[in-house]
């Protein structure tokens, strides 16, 4: 990834300001906040869907293994600021029993949140960089994200 991040720099000047500029197959939550500090505007990957239907659950605060015992009786939705069906309907150890049944709403839910927080992220760098805020606020964001070692 640093080689990404040194090639996007590299990039950056010579590209026409008046264009979108879009970086196919990167969709990590921290990638896409790398990926706008250098000026990158769309971005395309599976991993949101592909992590979803694999049970992993994006949050600020880093991944959740919503197939792990752990959530197990959790009344609390995966993340209390999403605005997601997932977050807003179902609770963490709801999700985590459809998972255990190999209910297939499981794999939709948990990759319709994962989507949703990607957008839900473009939306806070958008007003951010508005505000002349981002480069604090992506630190910030991104050392809360990895906290956990994620």
């Amino acid at each position: 990834k640093p080689v990404m991040h040194r090639v996007l720099e590299t990039l950056e000047p010579a590209l026409p300001p008046d264009v979108p500029r879009y970086l196919m197959g990167v969709g990590f939550p921290p990638d896409l906040l790398e990926g706008i500090a250098r000026g990158i505007d769309l971005f395309d990957c599976v991993a949101p869907t592909r992590n979803g239907r694999h049970g992993t659950a994006w949050l600020p605060t880093g991944r959740v293994n919503v197939k792990g015992a752990a959530l197990r009786g959790s009344g609390e939705p995966l993340d209390a600021e999403c605005d997601c069906e997932a977050c807003s309907t179902y609770s963490r150890g709801y999700l985590r029993h459809l998972f255990a049944v190999e209910d297939m709403l499981a794999l939709r839910l948990v990759s319709l949140h994962n989507v949703r927080f990607l957008v839900r992220l473009g939306e806070q760098a958008r007003a951010h960089i508005l505000a002349g805020t981002f480069d604090r606020w992506s630190r910030e964001w991104l050392r809360r994200y990895h906290a956990r070692g994620d």
